[in-house]
């Protein structure tokens, strides 16, 4: 349950942005109720991608944890 924090900060910054968007820049009359809509559609795509990361263990794809070698590191004793 840790991805819930960073998706809904992601789909409060989405909203935010989107209402910026649609009454500064492009001066469009869009209703709240589909900004609220997309943004739950932010919330929920970002929850299901970070829900697969952790099930396929990302770090371990990308190189961020490594095995350690047990390797032969002495004088040989034979």
């Amino acid at each position: 349950m840790n991805y819930v924090l960073p998706t809904l900060s992601m789909s409060i910054l989405y909203v935010i942005f989107k209402i910026i968007d649609t009454k500064y820049i492009t001066k469009d009359n869009i209703s709240v109720k589909l900004i609220t809509k997309d943004g739950l559609i932010v919330f929920m795509c970002g929850a299901i991608s970070i829900f697969l990361l952790e099930q396929l263990d990302y770090g371990h794809m990308i190189g961020g944890t490594k095995d350690t070698l047990s390797a032969f590191t002495n004088a040989p004793d034979f």
